[in-house]
């Protein structure tokens, strides 16, 4: 018996989704004592929202097939997760809520190390602790909109405290605000900032979406108003590149003036969003190719403005297939090209991450992925203002994405045109679509999708999405959205109500 304990123990110990790592990801306490040890505690932390389970692959894939606005080419994703149906053990839905509390304890080790052991801590040592306090507040941020009520941990993990209810989201979102808050009081002004890292304004940018979360639909709340204060202490500290093709290709990509914070990989540790995208037919090596976007966010985009240089940029559906042995193989022709005959041609891939090189032999680049840029920051300053001030006080900020736009390469200088009177419903209505336009296929649909509400996503995606279906007949290589309310949120992994015990079946979320 005494042996069955042992064992069962230790399986908790391992599988348990608040990760105890073995070995330990700090085993010297004495790493907090000089400014490179807490460096390299801090990199620990970036190593793991930048893995595999994390926004290398795992957590991309989850956003993007249960946003409602894209699909899989595998089946096994496209019929369950992608249907906006996946199960309590769907793999992504496992994997990345394992990841997040492994940022999670790593990022309280060293918040909890650096208090411990610097009685007067240096700016350097300061600027380290703001990027904890950062990362854990993303990481908490996307786990309460994606989960709902979630285990609130801010203690190192042990065996004594294991097991951990789900706890109001009220409270999570107390703690992450705090945690912004102290990361712009310690991080550096991005100005003197290391490159890769988040500035203090990367805090109040991510602030100002938290606030816009929280004032949800409600046009009256006073979150609206402490999102624009946030919103404006980032605003004109950054620029928009002047042309929108740029931020994806070689060279101009990584690191450049619009960018506010990017997950940092290079070719020796290489993300996946590369490969997530680029089908093997598109080059010479083998990939994936697995995110496709559904038919109705093309509609959407290109009957809204026909000549947007930033369709071309987004949207792959038409491509110089090759043979691994580097000779060309016919032109692959994809909807809107062409009619929705197989799912072959059903959906097309996202332009902004692709192999542009058809000879390079792999799918490893040192593409960083961009978590925030300036110009949602403008669209946020847009929504928000209309909120509080109106729509002709709005115009000035996203006019300044539109004007980008046009006057991209590729563009006719006239499409986008700038937006002007709208009313305040019109003006709100619209400013959601323009998040798409400009910000399809980034990573950011799942949360814009939902955080209007029920009814938004119902009608705006669930019910457009199946209008759609609908017109082609759904030839069998499609699929519908059954409940929308379920899919507001994800389920518990089955995981987490297997091992803690606090969490019980009970606990799941309504649907699931």
């Amino acid at each position: 018996m005494k042996n069955k304990i042992i064992i069962f123990l230790s399986f908790v110990l391992l599988s348990t989704s608040c990760l105890k790592e073995d070995p330990p990801f700090l085993s010297d306490e004495n790493l907090f004592t000089t400014d490179e040890g807490i460096k390299t505690a801090v990199n620990g932390i970036y190593s793991s929202i930048a893995g595999f389970n994390y926004y290398s692959s795992d957590l991309m894939q989850l956003v993007d097939f249960h946003s409602g606005m894209l699909q899989s080419t595998r089946a096994q994703d496209q019929n369950a997760i992608a249907a906006l149906n996946p199960l309590p053990n769907d793999t992504f839905v496992e994997n990345v809520w394992k990841a997040s509390y492994q940022a999670i304890n790593r990022s309280n080790e060293t918040i909890m190390g650096i208090a411990k052991f610097q009685e007067d801590p240096s700016e350097t040592a300061l600027n380290e602790l703001g990027q904890a306090h950062f990362i854990r507040a993303l990481v908490y941020f996307n786990l309460v909109r994606l989960y709902g009520d979630v285990p609130l941990r801010t203690d190192k993990l042990n065996i004594e405290n294991l097991d951990a209810p789900r706890v109001e989201k009220d409270s999570v979102y107390q703690l992450i605000i705090s945690d912004l808050k102290l990361a712009e009081t310690n991080l550096f002004d991005k100005s003197v900032q290391n490159i890769g890292r988040p500035g203090k304004q990367a805090a109040n940018m991510l602030l100002a979406k938290v606030y816009v979360t929280l004032a949800g639909n409600e046009s009256g709340s006073e979150y609206w108003a402490m999102a624009k204060e946030e919103a404006l202490k980032v605003y004109g500290q950054y620029q928009l590149v002047s042309d929108y093709n740029t931020l994806w290709q070689e060279g101009t990509r990584n690191n450049n003036a619009e960018s506010i914070f990017e997950i940092q990989y290079n070719q020796a540790n290489s993300g996946n969003v590369i490969r997530l995208h680029t089908p093997s037919n598109a080059f010479v090596g083998q990939s994936w190719g697995r995110v496709l976007l559904n038919p109705e966010v093309i509609d959407q985009h290109m009957g809204q403005y026909p000549n947007d240089p930033r369709f071309e940029a987004t949207v792959m559906y038409n491509y110089i297939k090759y043979n691994s042995d580097g000779t060309e193989n016919g032109e692959q022709k994809i909807y809107p090209m062409v009619a929705r005959t197989s799912k072959s041609k059903a959906f097309p891939f996202v332009g902004k991450f692709w192999i542009w090189d058809p000879k390079t032999p792999t799918p490893y680049s040192d593409a960083n992925l961009t978590v925030m840029r300036y110009s949602e920051l403008l669209i946020m300053l847009a929504e928000i203002t209309n909120e509080i001030d109106g729509p002709a006080a709005a115009e000035p900020y996203i006019n300044e994405v539109l004007t980008r736009a046009r006057n991209s390469e590729g563009g006719d200088g006239v499409q986008p045109e700038n937006i002007t009177g709208l009313s305040q419903d019109e003006f709100r209505m619209r400013i959601m679509r323009e998040y798409q336009y400009e910000l399809l296929g980034e990573g950011g649909e799942w949360f814009r999708n939902r955080r209007r509400g029920l009814e938004y996503f119902t009608t705006q995606v669930v019910n457009v999405h199946n209008d759609r279906v609908a017109l082609d007949g759904n030839q069998g290589f499609d699929v519908t959205y059954d409940d929308a309310e379920k899919a507001m949120l994800l389920p518990i992994p089955l995981t987490e109500i297997n091992t803690n015990l606090q969490i019980g079946s009970d606990d799941q979320n309504p649907g699931y």
